[in-house]
């Protein structure tokens, strides 16, 4: 009987120090089971966790002569840049966050100076195309296209299109796209040239309108607007002009541009995928309208896409 009783008993002992030892080795491997995956998560979780290493952003300065040509380019009453050129940059850098920007002003002819020295990266003021400055500069793509006019003063009928240009007088500023069409102008027509007068501060408007200078050829929503500032609405007459007539005029394009270095293609491709972006999501419909009004002339990306073919032929010459 006693055999039996501590038989029994060291039946048990023996089986708690079993279960004793079942349960310390699954509470090792338990711990060590939550240590490998507490050691993955921590794992996967630190580089949502690492703190984000800057990007250094590239600067990049915009130059404008901030002189106008109004509504595009000039500075307002408070001394700020404005105008859809500026405002349509400042969008398109937006959604370029890896730019840091700032703008110059300068005289207008600083611009190109600027970019061939590397101090500016971007010329802004309302330019046009012309193939020597193609050779020069990336042209971005094109963010604004609107037909010209002539402004004549009232009553005055010698000049209805033009082909009346010839024997008659206009103001212009050195580098400007009118230089460059009026000299090829007078290049085609020796015995009828235009009369050219250079000037460094544009008031042709005032020299029409007191018979100092028979016409002006420019985009007519500029037009239309320093006729309206200056009050000349019953001293001048706008003769508009088709697209077509005027690329046909100047060999060239209706298309204005921003301008970049011929070394910097990626700010280029850049600033285009932006401008393409923002026609095609309606933006820049939007900005112009808020410029020009409804009559604005429409940009499409077929016109983008026709006036990089025709910058490509042309330098290809």
């Amino acid at each position: 009987m006693k055999k039996q009783l501590i038989k029994k008993v060291a039946a048990v002992l023996a089986l708690g120090a079993l279960t004793a030892s079942l349960l310390t080795g699954c509470g090792k491997k338990e711990e060590k089971k939550d240590a490998t995956s507490a050691s993955t998560t921590q794992a996967q979780a630190s580089p949502e966790d690492a703190e984000e290493v800057p990007v250094e952003k590239r600067k990049i300065v915009i130059a404008t002569s901030g002189a106008g040509p109004e509504p595009f380019c000039y500075t307002d009453e408070n001394g700020n840049l404005t105008g859809y050129d500026i405002e349509l940059i400042r969008l398109v850098f937006e959604g370029l966050p890896q730019y840091d920007v700032e703008f110059a002003t300068c005289e207008f002819q600083s611009i190109f100076t600027g970019i061939d020295t590397g101090i500016y990266q971007v010329g802004l003021n309302h330019l046009g195309y012309n193939h020597d400055r193609g050779e020069k500069y990336l042209y971005t793509d094109t963010y604004d296209v609107g037909s010209h006019s002539i402004a004549v003063r009232k009553g005055y009928d010698e000049i209805k299109s033009i082909e009346d240009f010839g024997g008659h007088k206009t103001e212009i500023q050195a580098a400007s796209a009118n230089e460059a069409t009026f000299l090829a102008y007078n290049d085609e027509h020796p015995d009828n040239q235009i009369d050219l007068v250079y000037t460094e501060v544009d008031n042709l408007l005032v020299s029409i309108a007191n018979g100092t200078a028979d016409f002006e050829y420019f985009t007519t929503s500029t037009l239309e607007t320093q006729i309206a500032e200056k009050g000349l609405g019953d001293q001048i007459d706008l003769i508009r002009v088709p697209i077509e007539e005027s690329e046909s005029f100047t060999n060239s394009l209706q298309g204005i541009f921003y301008i970049v270095s011929k070394n910097d293609e990626q700010l280029a491709n850049d600033i285009n995928a932006r401008i393409e972006e923002l026609i095609a999501d309606g933006s820049i419909s939007e900005l112009r309208k808020e410029w020009f009004g409804d009559s604005a002339d429409e940009l499409t990306l077929e016109y983008v896409e026709s006036a990089k073919e025709f910058i490509e032929k042309d330098q290809a010459k």
